[in-house]
């Protein structure tokens, strides 16, 4: 994957923006971070997505950026080097020059980015919608 992107796109999951997606749960929102801190995560605006897998998603080519506000997380969180860049030092430095300046529209903490994708959290979310009253007429 390449890392040439410099802030959050406005769905990025990891962007503190309300036009986020937001994961129907925190135990998804869980298991998306990990896999980016293991594996990496793949900007969905650069992936194709394979849906012909058992596991449908975003599959990363040649020339699949990595998601920006994943590694700005990790920035965020003083992470210098995580498995999904090979615990690459020099790299997390590179990236913290890079994003410098748009640092403040990511999550600044895993514990945030968890917190936000609780149904009760977000107003998006289904659970939080008030629901008109139905007036019955007899």
């Amino acid at each position: 994957m390449r890392f040439d992107l410099k802030k959050p796109c406005k769905n990025c999951p990891f962007n503190k923006a309300d036009t986020r997606i937001v994961f129907a749960c925190r135990e998804r929102a869980e298991e998306i971070e990990e896999q980016a801190y293991r594996q990496g995560f793949p900007c969905h605006l650069s992936a194709v997505f394979d849906e012909d897998k058992e596991d449908a998603g975003f599959e990363p080519g040649p020339n699949t950026q990595h998601c920006a506000g994943a590694f700005i997380l990790y920035l965020n969180e003083s992470e210098y080097g995580w498995p999904a860049i090979d615990n690459d030092e020099e790299l997390a430095a590179k990236l913290e020059k890079q994003t410098q300046g748009n640092r403040h529209l990511v999550f600044d903490s895993i514990e945030d980015f968890l917190s936000a994708n609780e149904p009760k959290n977000h107003p998006r979310h289904k659970s939080n919608k008030r629901r008109k009253k139905k007036t019955l007429t007899r």
